[in-house]
């Protein structure tokens, strides 16, 4: 037992609006912070919230389950790193209190980034069932929050593109969450090389996936949704990253128009390979699709939202609209 008296903060998304009490931890809202950064090709400040831990007794591990659980139920990439002590910059608190925070005693819109669940779950009752996480499940979940990315210190990015890896790690999940596809009780024997109780599978991989999700999920309409996302990774991402060390190539940004800019399931899947736009929203698919599988998984919620179009807001304009606002200008002044 740690008999620590202790209050601990950690950056985090939405702090509750209301104190909670999951285990010997005691949850709040904390104050706002501001983390300034300054590097060789950029600077600036960032406002971010923090949640408050307070307990006198903690069992053994428990922090350590409470900082992974919260990371997972949030979808927050900054508690992790907040308890790693690995955020860049240096943090001041201002004293204010912080915002966006949530109603934790109605919690599941929160964790799957939706307004429409009607079904009620508190924060408290999904660590309730966190609590029996098993190793494997546990596995998949710092798997779910490896960060790939570049740090600052790159100051060409392209040369370091974790979207590939990334995709791959989120299919790896998938596959684990979907398990391995049984061999047909028959084997073979084959007459040229002469091995005998050769194996093979009654279905092939597609339609067998497909199978996989509709037990899960329940819903025709929803599978197709996520097969659609699972298999172009699987069959153009995965399997070329891992067996033939594929990399990112180049790809030319398609042109954005002014304000918001959605790319759904479609335009993602059919635009990926020539467009960067769409490759981004394909990694971004894929991560959603494979935590709200793993959210099902270890917590048992049985709710299965629509994949969110990926969303890119344009407030600029392309260099042909600037040559047209500039040249009648140019033309009066002459």
């Amino acid at each position: 037992m740690d008999n620590n008296l202790g209050v601990k903060y950690f950056v985090t998304w939405h702090p509750p609006k209301e104190s909670v009490t999951v285990g010997n931890i005691k949850v709040s809202a904390g104050d706002e912070i501001v983390i300034t950064t300054k590097s060789t090709n950029a600077s600036g400040q960032s406002r971010r919230s923090t949640v408050s831990l307070e307990y006198e007794t903690l069992a053994q591990g428990e922090l350590d389950l409470w900082v992974l659980f919260h990371a997972f139920v949030i979808g927050d990439p900054w508690t992790l790193p907040s308890y790693m002590g690995t955020i860049e910059g240096v943090i001041s608190h201002t004293g204010n209190p912080s915002g966006s925070q949530r109603d934790y005693e109605d919690f599941l819109n929160t964790a799957y980034r939706t307004e429409g669940i009607t079904q009620k779950m508190s924060y408290s009752d999904l660590h309730a069932r966190f609590v029996y996480v098993n190793e494997k499940q546990v596995g998949m979940i710092k798997n779910l929050h490896l960060d790939l990315k570049p740090g600052s210190q790159w100051s060409h990015p392209e040369m370091a593109d974790y979207s590939y890896w990334r995709m791959v790690i989120d299919f790896s999940i998938v596959e684990a969450i979907l398990g391995r596809q049984p061999f047909c009780e028959e084997t073979h024997d084959c007459s040229i090389c002469h091995k005998s109780g050769l194996q093979h599978n009654p279905v092939d991989a597609k339609e067998w996936i497909r199978i996989r999700l509709l037990d899960i999920t329940g819903n025709e309409e929803k599978t197709d949704q996520y097969m659609k996302v699972i298999w172009t990774v699987r069959q153009n991402i995965r399997h070329k990253t891992a067996h033939e060390s594929d990399y990112p190539h180049e790809r030319p940004s398609s042109q954005l128009q002014h304000g918001e800019n959605e790319f759904d399931i479609e335009t993602v899947i059919n635009n990926f390979r020539t467009d960067n736009h769409a490759l981004t929203a394909l990694e971004q698919n894929m991560h959603e699709v494979t935590r709200i599988l793993l959210l099902d998984n270890v917590l048992q919620t049985k709710i299965f939202p629509d994949i969110r179009p990926y969303m890119i807001r344009s407030g600029g304009m392309t260099w042909d609209e600037f040559i047209k606002l500039v040249e009648p200008s140019q033309i009066s002044d002459s």
